[in-house]
């Protein structure tokens, strides 16, 4: 008992030092962000990055977290230029994003780069926080069997489903990639003909594809299955990718290889981490490189540069877009209630934040440029953005701290809610980790879209099981 105290002890006193130094790095880049040179806030950008890494591992171990893939979705979407800035001789402070083309104030570049540091270390203190007493609970022995037989049933159910909904889901991804080699991308935002194509009632059953996929995935225990069905969605799935969508495809199989993790194991290799990051960097430059010119894809970026900075530079442009909300907050931050209040409504009405005074992302770009907006070109968002219009920098960092925190939670509790909570929590995940390029209430927004499809799935499921009991219960 003795040493078990003073292994707690122990325990307990190692993070209070790391609290300590959190705070301490924090304290120091309050001080030097706006006394540095410009010039050499990449580099400490750069040393914020490996030291939020190393922090992390000592936190929470050598495992795949929810935390460390936003460390790393941060990185790339707000501080890739950044860091392709420091090989490369670019002025972060000239915004070119979408036409904008002027130059931020000193100030504003400063408060960004802050911005970003911020986020890093308060997502570090939220998620501990989140972690602290997420002990394992006890199952109920008694209600176990009978979710056991209920979830074999929901899992050949929702197999079924998949297999059923697939050829549609297929027809449908099909007219998108038609489509998009017909028109280009940038189509996609200007018209809702791809989806006229597909007719309504197609695009609702094929909803229930990746939903009845992720339910079998989640419930499945042999691992051979769980690859063979994930090796059909992926493949079917990757018109998806070649058309342009790079971000959601990314997240949702990233998300997909979190929970394939947690499932099997979590033990993160940096060999594994390195091949990961390698292919990514690889296949979204090439996706880039054909999205925006499908006929002739230029590979020579790929032997005569170094792929991997040139995807962190081109993914890294939503940097400009917390430029912006710095910029020109006293502009936007009246406003920024009433985006948040839109973001959810989305769900039900997802061209709803097409209209002028509903996004922020809608508003700046008819700000910088309008032409650019008719055409259907976007800067998208970032939860920086909308965080520093809330509230400044005591914004980011209160928004931050809460994104790790919910991140926490909701991985905690994945273990211990039934399998149509468990879809809900995946796709809060999902969407969580793209935030750093994405509108900061729209992973509720996804919650809500999935959760009338999932709410559809129980009834289903729930009568079919009600039939089996009462037919269970007749022969007894």
């Amino acid at each position: 008992m003795f040493f078990d105290i003073m292994e707690k002890k122990s325990y307990y006193l190692s993070k209070i030092i790391y609290f300590g130094l959190i705070f301490f790095i924090l304290s120091v880049n309050l001080i030097s962000v706006y006394f540095l040179p410009l010039e050499s806030l990449k580099y400490l950008f750069l040393i914020n990055f490996i030291l939020s890494v190393f922090v992390f591992f000592k936190l929470f171990g050598l495992y795949l977290y929810p935390i460390f893939i936003f460390i790393g979705t941060l990185t790339l979407f707000q501080g890739g230029l950044i860091l392709y800035s420091i090989f490369h001789n670019i002025d972060l402070s000239f915004v070119w994003l979408m036409g904008a083309n002027f130059f931020a104030s000193e100030s504003t570049v400063r408060t960004s780069i802050l911005s970003i540091i911020l986020s890093y270390w308060f997502l570090l203190l939220g998620g501990y926080i989140g972690s602290i007493n997420n002990k394992k609970r006890d199952i109920n022995k008694s209600k176990l069997k009978t979710e056991i037989m209920k979830n074999k049933i929901i899992k050949n159910l929702a197999l079924l489903i998949f297999f059923l909904s697939l050829p549609l889901y297929i027809y449908k991804i099909s007219i998108y990639f038609n489509f998009f080699l017909e028109y280009s991308y940038l189509a996609f935002y200007q018209s809702t003909e791809f989806a006229e194509r597909v007719g309504f009632i197609i695009r609702v059953i094929t909803f229930f594809t990746p939903l009845s996929f992720l339910v079998y995935f989640l419930l499945e225990e042999k691992k051979i299955n769980i690859l063979i069905i994930t090796f059909i969605f992926f493949f079917v799935s990757l018109p998806l990718l070649l058309s342009g969508f790079r971000g959601l495809f990314f997240t949702f199989w990233l998300t997909v290889f979190l929970f394939y993790k947690k499932k099997f194991n979590n033990n993160l290799s940096f060999k594994s981490l390195l091949i990961l990051v390698s292919i990514i960097s690889v296949l979204g430059l090439l996706v880039s490189l054909y999205r925006e010119n499908v006929n002739n894809i230029n590979l020579n970026i790929l032997f005569g540069k170094n792929p991997f900075l040139e995807f962190i530079g081109q993914q890294g442009v939503s940097f400009f877009v917390t430029v912006m909300a710095t910029e020109f907050r006293d502009e936007f931050k009246d406003n920024i209630l009433y985006y948040l209040i839109w973001e959810p409504i989305s769900a039900i009405f997802p061209n709803a934040l097409n209209t002028s005074g509903r996004a922020f992302a809608t508003d700046l770009m008819i700000k910088i440029n309008y032409e650019g907006f008719l055409m259907g070109y976007g800067t998208g968002s970032s939860y920086l953005a909308e965080s520093y219009l809330l509230g400044g920098v005591f914004g980011v960092a209160l928004v931050s701290f809460l994104i790790g925190f919910i991140l926490s939670k909701l991985f905690y509790y994945f273990d211990y809610v039934d399998i149509y909570k468990k879809v809900l929590i995946f796709t809060a995940i999902q969407y969580i980790i793209y935030l750093p390029r994405d509108l900061l209430l729209m992973p509720l927004s996804q919650v809500i879209k999935s959760g009338i499809y999932m709410l559809l799935l129980y009834f289903i499921f729930n009568f079919i099981w009600q039939i089996l009991i009462y037919k269970k219960k007749e022969k007894i």
